[in-house]
């Protein structure tokens, strides 16, 4: 039995796919313990897992003086920060020593690390102590490759002029160019106080190969080149490339048997008596996930609303992620002829704070999401077609172009779309081929579980250690 410690950033869909993870690895008999520098750990413990919290990562890790507005006021703190930029660095590399991480990788002496790919303290500490680790990502592919656009933008590869070769080059040379002015200026402006800058002093500091750094606009500050990498995704929802060397996709890892609290609506109907009613009708249901979109919610959601108020065969369970109430979107709610009661929902649309997600798309026939790739995976495993209104935030423009290449579903415009229009694109989802395709995406990457890939992949890692 191998130890194995597992390190990640605790944010939601990354902590739910390594408990996965982490479940897999110890049914073939491997000891697991996980760590986060965020205080989740009610929740790992309740999953029944051992757990340490880390001390937080700070995204700015000097105190440096703001500066105040105004030419004068602007001037006045540079002058500041000059004056006191070796204390500064100083203290910025103090902050950024991983000295728990450190004592709790020399406590454990696990055979194996796998450290989300984001925490470039904890990646670079590891390697100045030796230690063998493997890079875990969340995501589809973030590295440069001939025909792979870049994450963050809604391009797909061969349609439209933003999709030919030449057009997908020049956006990553437009991103490249602008991530180094952007890291460039922040140096310039914290004197060498700023978080990248003082990870190369880490690095620096731990013997760490500066080469295969890559600057990274997003996530955080860096990529990394030939050091392995284990993907939490199929390659089969890739677009079509040549993958980074080292790249080991081991598929999606969806947590099915986690802890989810019940939930009950607006009007106070527990969600198995929405979808039992669903069922007996032959209605279709629509679980709305979309409560994590910034900036437009309320108006999409009106919109949305709107779009299905008197469509009694559509049976829509609304997530509102505790941020909204009903009251927020329903006073357009009876526009559309059907919809009952003027200033509360329709009655086929059932709002819950919070939606016990898994549960929920057991039963779907449709999964209006952000584009979030845990979501998609999670769709994926229980073959559910998708109407994806990206967040446009983060890499939730890419994971909603791969659902449209591959005909999972369609890739919808938050910001444009109409009412008749949303409805419109659900009836082409529920009606479609789609439902085909997402079956076949579903027995493609079966076998990554059927065949434990993640577990040949741990081994092969584990293995390495053991004949050095």
């Amino acid at each position: 039995m191998s130890k194995i410690l597992i390190v990640i950033t605790g944010q939601n869909g990354i902590l739910n796919a390594s408990l996965e993870l982490a479940r897999r690895l110890k049914i073939v008999g491997h000891e697991l313990h996980l760590a986060a520098p965020r205080p989740v750990g009610e929740r790992i413990v309740r999953e029944g897992w051992t757990f340490t919290e880390l001390p937080e990562i700070l995204m700015e890790p000097s105190e440096v003086l703001p500066l105040e507005k105004g030419p004068l006021g602007k001037l006045k703190g540079l002058v500041s920060r000059f004056m006191n930029r070796r204390q500064l660095r100083k203290k910025a590399l103090e902050n950024t020593r991983p000295i728990a991480f450190r004592a709790l990788a020399e406590k454990l002496q696990p055979d194996l690390l796998l450290i989300d790919i984001e925490l470039h303290e904890y990646i670079i500490a590891s390697h100045g102590m030796g230690l063998n680790y493997v890079l875990l990502s969340q995501w589809y592919s973030l590295w440069r490759r001939p025909g792979l656009p870049y994450q963050l933008t809604h391009t797909i590869p061969g349609v439209d002029p933003d999709g030919t070769p030449a057009a997908i080059e020049e956006e990553w040379n437009k991103i490249t160019s602008q991530r180094r002015d952007t890291f460039r200026r922040k140096a310039q402006l914290a004197f060498g106080a700023d978080r990248r800058s003082t990870l190369l002093k880490l690095a620096k500091e731990n013997s760490f190969p500066l080469d295969i750094l890559r600057e990274n606009y997003w996530p955080g500050a860096f990529t990394y080149d030939r050091l392995p990498v284990i993907a939490m995704a199929p390659l089969e929802m890739e677009f079509p490339h040549e993958p980074r060397p080292n790249l080991h996709y081991v598929g999606p890892m969806v947590f099915a048997n986690r802890q989810e609290n019940q939930a009950a609506s607006h009007r106070d109907v527990t969600l198995a008596d929405i979808l039992q009613g669903a069922k007996a009708a032959q209605h279709k249901v629509i679980v709305v996930t979309v409560s994590t979109l910034s900036g437009g919610d309320t108006d999409f959601l009106r919109r949305l609303v709107k779009a299905v108020a008197g469509q009694e065969k559509y049976q829509v369970v609304l997530g509102l992620g505790g941020k909204l109430k009903p009251a927020d979107f329903a006073a357009n709610a009876g526009a559309r002829e059907g919809a009952k009661g003027q200033g509360d929902l329709p009655s086929n649309v059932h709002a819950f704070s919070y939606i016990p997600q898994l549960r929920a798309l057991a039963s779907a026939d449709l999964s209006i999401n952000h584009g979030g790739i845990h979501t998609i995976h999670e769709c994926l495993h229980f073959a559910v077609p998708m109407l994806v209104y990206s967040g446009k935030r983060s890499d939730q423009p890419g994971c909603a172009a791969r659902v449209h290449y591959h005909g999972l579903g369609l890739m919808a415009d938050k910001d444009m779309d109409s009412s008749d229009l949303i409805l419109e694109k659900i009836g082409q989802v529920l009606s479609g081929a789609v439902l085909g395709n997402v079956q076949g995406m579903y027995q493609q990457i079966n076998h990554y579980q059927a065949e434990g890939v993640v577990e040949k992949v741990v081994e092969e890692f584990l293995s390495k250690k053991k004949n050095q």
